[in-house]
């Protein structure tokens, strides 16, 4: 057996430690080993090295950054995944307060979590403020969507009566040949209705008097889906008017 092995097997005290360049004994205390080889550091203990884990708290950092930039490119929606930040930046805050030495980022995490749930309840107060705005916004596309349909239908009638009909607008039974065989319909998928107005026009030469539908009225229901209340879509020869407003001119006798 070599006389390096021998002194590797030969028990150390507690003031001895290994070479790491020969494997002799050597003095902790001491500069260099009899094989010339110096030390330039104390040497390490056997406790483990602990390094800190950012992980969780950079994680819940890049959430906080998708989530606003998903908000502003994309849709003020995507602000609704912020729960997900709360949770991660709750998680890492709850992991360095219980263990310090393996995670980090305890001050970086708790912050994450109070600006993310500051925006929240402001995004909600926001959101809770505005909803009656937004079904009002909701109403008023809806009637825009009916209102639209029926400048069409009174686009066909006006073709209808300028170039078929000499001047009279088309009877109900034309109307369903004109739209198709099948009545439009609003909306809410209701049908809109079609109501002619007639006038008598005397002719001197038959001695007699003839009907003329000179002017139209579309109707739809409305969201309540009854005819007649106040809710009605009411089109008259091109011209929107409410319900309580036709009642009060006594234009035109409610379609049934």
């Amino acid at each position: 057996m070599s006389t390096k092995l021998a002194v590797q097997e030969k028990p150390l005290n507690t003031q001895e430690m290994l070479c790491p360049c020969c494997g002799g004994p050597v003095a902790r205390k001491a500069n260099e080993c009899r094989c010339g080889a110096r030390f330039v550091g104390e040497p390490l203990d056997e406790s483990p090295i602990k390094v800190q884990r950012l992980g969780p708290a950079m994680t819940s950092i890049t959430l906080l950054a998708l989530v606003i930039a998903g908000s502003v490119i994309v849709t003020k929606w995507f602000a609704l995944a912020s729960v997900f930040v709360i949770w991660s930046a709750a998680r890492a805050v709850r992991l360095a307060k219980q263990d310090s030495d393996w995670y980090g980022g305890y001050k970086t995490s708790l912050a994450t979590l109070s600006l993310t749930l500051a925006g929240s309840l402001a995004m909600a107060t926001y959101g809770v403020a505005h909803i009656p705005k937004a079904l009002e916004n909701y109403r008023i596309r809806q009637i825009a969507a009916t209102q639209a349909s029926m400048h069409h239908i009174a686009g066909l009638l006006e073709d209808f009566r300028v170039n078929v009909n000499h001047g009279a607008y088309p009877s109900p039974q034309q109307f369903k040949v004109i739209m198709g065989g099948s009545l439009p319909t609003d909306y809410w998928d209701s049908s809109i209705k079609y109501q002619p107005d007639f006038d008598r026009v005397a002719d001197k030469d038959l001695g007699i008097t003839m009907l003329s539908n000179t002017s139209f009225e579309l109707r739809s229901a409305g969201p309540d889906g009854i005819v007649d209340t106040d809710d009605d879509i009411i089109m008259r020869d091109g011209i929107f008017f409410t319900n309580a407003e036709l009642k009060k001119k006594k234009v035109v006798q409610p379609l049934r």
